[in-house]
């Protein structure tokens, strides 16, 4: 899911990147630290704490930067999640900021599909909207 965020890239991706701060913004994440970093200070490992409306979960992400985003996964499933991949891809327009989320969960509770689908879908428009607010 996309947006557009009226920040040029470097600042909106300088934001993206602090994940100490998600906790503050992006729906669902009640506690977010960053516990390992490259030697350019970037993240590359983060444990977080998610509350989403179907369950809640502690677990580690390991991350993966390029110069125009980042990218995600989870090393080791959870009680309540077997995979999560994702990324923020972050494209120029002008000044502003095309920002696009990605994100795949397959979990462990016995939910149907659709459910499941909808609070994917629900996660991924709560937080391109919750970033564009931030600017």
């Amino acid at each position: 899911m996309s947006v557009t965020v009226n920040a040029p890239v470097d600042q909106v991706l300088a934001f993206l990147r602090d994940i100490d701060n998600q906790k503050n913004w992006f729906p669902g994440n009640n506690d977010s630290e960053v516990l390992e970093r490259d030697e350019a200070g970037l993240p590359t490992k983060a444990r977080l704490v998610n509350d989403v409306k179907v369950a809640k979960d502690e677990f580690v992400l390991d991350y993966t930067h390029t110069d125009s985003g980042f990218s995600w996964h989870l090393p080791e499933p959870t009680k309540v999640q077997k995979v999560q991949e994702g990324s923020w891809a972050l494209a120029d327009k002008g000044g502003r900021t095309e920002a696009t989320m990605s994100l795949t969960i397959d979990t462990t509770l016995p939910l149907p599909g659709f459910v499941q689908k909808k609070t994917l879908k629900d996660t991924l428009k709560g937080a391109t909207k919750a970033l564009a607010a931030q600017f």
